[in-house]
């Protein structure tokens, strides 16, 4: 099975969700056209990784962005930025360790396989920062 990867970087916000769908989506078809292959029969899985500590990788609803704001409340409530620890940024650390630091998702016909309001998102918990995200295409 061959392997591609693929790295992308991004300026964030302070903190909150940044959509990357479309850019994984750019990548899978960079792939694709790169390699002149067709899309319609083009089957793959994808690994979406983000090397930074204080920055995660997941999926989540993006027709509401209530949600993503509760998320983050409920993120707040069980490590809040205010506290006793001994390094300044470790609430952020702590939640992308909960959050996880990568997806794994299937392409079907060169189309990412999401839910009808399903998206991928880097989560900025210690910005604004440049990020660098790794797609690794096995087809």
């Amino acid at each position: 099975m061959p392997i591609v990867l693929k790295t992308q970087t991004l300026q964030t916000p302070p903190r909150g969700f940044v959509g990357i769908t479309n850019i994984v989506q750019y990548s899978i078809n960079e792939v694709i056209e790169e390699l002149n292959l067709d899309y319609t029969k083009f089957e793959a899985s994808v690994t979406v990784f983000c090397p930074h500590s204080t920055a995660a990788i997941t999926l989540g609803e993006n027709a509401d962005h209530d949600v993503q704001d509760d998320f983050m409340l409920a993120l707040d409530r069980a490590f809040p930025h205010a506290g006793d620890y001994k390094h300044d940024n470790s609430p952020a650390h702590m939640k992308t360790s909960v959050i996880g630091s990568s997806e794994a998702l299937l392409v079907h016909q060169g189309q990412l396989m999401l839910g009808h309001m399903q998206a991928v998102y880097l989560v900025e918990f210690d910005g604004p920062r440049t990020r660098t995200i790794h797609i690794q295409i096995s087809y």
